[in-house]
């Protein structure tokens, strides 16, 4: 069997060493893209567990990520809770405080615990790196060139036009063609497939270099706390994933490990312009808006220097589907454009080039069905539309201390109990889990995060927002089950039922807070 991969970003590259070692011999692989890019931005470094197990029990990268990247410790949010007032930095914190257990071990690691979470990427290693070791395996052709035309063949046999970087041209014919081609959308256009948000948000960021770590500590945190006498975890607030909640929007810091050993951090700004006000062109617009918003930002971007700038308008979209019986597919940045807030970009595609595996494995067995094939599509669909929907929502209110805190430990309750134990036990490919997976369905999940009517009323009763008003659960909402691959699916339902009660506690518990303060 012979499978083109159109692309050679990370995508393209972690699907091609994935399959490689999945298949070995068994397919050959053509990975055809420019080795230059082009001018194109490098977006995203940030992982969650998702993608962190696929690129280390899938890819076998466990011990290249703790020689060459950060770790990552949680995902953190910071609320500020005058965020009209540019000179407070009182802030109340939440994060993901604790891994779940019997997570895989990271051998020779030496950090606070016997294996970190996830990873920060720097993306310019990262994709260096892996393009290496694919382009040593025979079994993977590197073709460095552009692909200028797809006909796509019903049931197979579709011609590939490539455009060498030699000036060369040449076609190539195979049996699957996934276009991981990032924003070119190859497929996605050639079929009239994609589709954007009603509510477009545009997006600028940067990296910078030599920057003063500590400055990131000049903030009044009301949040977690170290680490306790006998508590072997011990979290460690700057490696992780940086959100500051703003008007319309929000800020990523993501510190990564640089080659000289000079700290560097990737920062950018997400956000709706007719909410946040504002159009944020270069490095002057963005610091006068931090300036204006979250002053320990201006302050850390000022200590360092910039290095890059970029920025896209209405970056967000999706396609309408992401597989076809004729056996194509389409992948990551060429299907989808998430919000990143909850570093899941990586986390789709890894999710993908599972079904992937799973589809071609089917084809050379001779019992891949069209049934099959649209069902694994739908079944990312859900997590893809539900998940942005919900972002989408939260845009107007992200401003709001106490509402935000709420929606984002609702998500994460949400992530660690439903999404995440589903993943892991392979509910997104597996035939007699496909049904649990629908669960994520986006009419099912379509208003899963709005607030109810009580904690609406609530949120108008209160004045001076009070650290007692904010119930901080870091520990309590990550679920320690997660990992684990369990026989049965009905412990998948239990998981998901223990989640939702945590969630209507943790709501009840908020409301009791700010009416026993009244009283």
């Amino acid at each position: 069997m012979r499978v083109a991969v159109i692309g050679n970003g990370i995508q393209a590259n972690m699907g091609v060493r994935y399959l490689n070692r999945m298949f070995g011999d068994k397919i050959q692989l053509y990975r055809i893209g420019p080795e230059d890019r082009g001018g194109l931005p490098v977006v995203g470094e940030s992982t969650i567990e998702i993608t962190a197990r696929f690129l280390e029990e899938c890819m076998g990268l466990t011990e290249y990520l703790r020689d060459h990247h950060y770790p990552k410790y949680a995902l953190t949010y910071y609320f500020k809770i005058r965020p009209d007032d540019p000179s407070d930095r009182t802030y109340s914190v939440h994060c993901n405080e604790r891994a779940p257990r019997d997570c895989r071990k990271v051998p020779g690691w030496s950090g606070p615990m016997d294996h970190p979470p996830s990873w920060q990427l720097n993306r310019e290693v990262f994709d260096r790196d892996i393009r290496r070791m694919n382009a040593s395996v025979d079994a993977i052709q590197c073709l460095d060139g552009m692909v200028t035309e797809v006909e796509i063949q019903p049931g197979g046999k579709h011609r590939l036009s490539v455009m060498m970087t030699s000036g060369a041209a040449t076609t190539l014919e195979v049996d699957w063609v996934l276009d991981v081609s990032g924003r070119h959308r190859l497929l996605a256009r050639q079929f009239d497939l994609t589709v954007r948000p009603d509510a477009p948000r545009d997006v600028f960021w940067f990296r910078v270099d030599g920057f003063d770590r500590s400055l990131l500590k000049d903030l009044e945190a009301w949040g977690p706390e170290p680490a306790g006498p006998g508590e072997t975890y011990h979290y460690d607030r700057y490696y992780s994933t940086h959100h500051f909640m703003c008007r319309g929007g929000w800020i990523w810091m993501i510190p990564m490990k640089g080659e000289s050993g000079m700290d560097r951090m990737s920062i950018g700004f997400s956000y709706m312009p007719e909410l946040a006000g504002v159009q944020i062109r270069n490095m002057e617009d963005f610091l006068r808006f931090a300036d204006g918003s979250h002053t320990v930002i201006a302050d850390l971007v000022r200590s360092g220097q910039v290095d890059d700038t970029n920025l896209m308008r209405r970056y967000p979209y999706t396609a309408t589907r992401f597989y076809s019986p004729d056996r194509w597919a389409i992948i990551g940045d060429a299907a989808y454009s998430p919000d990143p807030l909850f570093s899941n970009g990586l986390a789709f595609g890894s999710i993908q080039w599972e079904q992937i595996g799973a589809m071609l494995s089917r084809d050379l067995e001779g019992s891949l069905s069209a049934e099959y094939v649209k069902a694994l599509s739908d079944a990312l669909s859900g997590p893809v539309n539900a998940s942005q929907k919900a972002i989408t929502t939260w845009y107007p209110t992200m401003h709001d201390p106490w509402i935000s805190a709420i929606r984002l430990n609702w998500i994460e309750i949400a992530y660690f109990y439903l999404f995440l134990p589903m993943v892991v036990n392979e509910c997104h490919f597996r035939e007699d889990r496909l049904g649990l997976f629908s669960l994520l369905a986006d009419k099912q999940q379509a208003n899963a995060f709005d607030l109810s009517a009580d904690l609406l009323e609530a949120r108008q009763s209160i004045g001076d927002f009070q650290p007692e008003h904010f119930l901080y659960i870091g520990k309590e909402k990550v679920n320690l089950r997660a990992m684990e691959i369990v026989s049965d699916i009905r412990e998948l339902y239990a998981q998901g039922a223990e989640g939702g009660k945590l969630r209507n506690a943790y709501a009840r518990m908020i409301l009791d807070r700010v009416f026993a303060r009244q009283e």
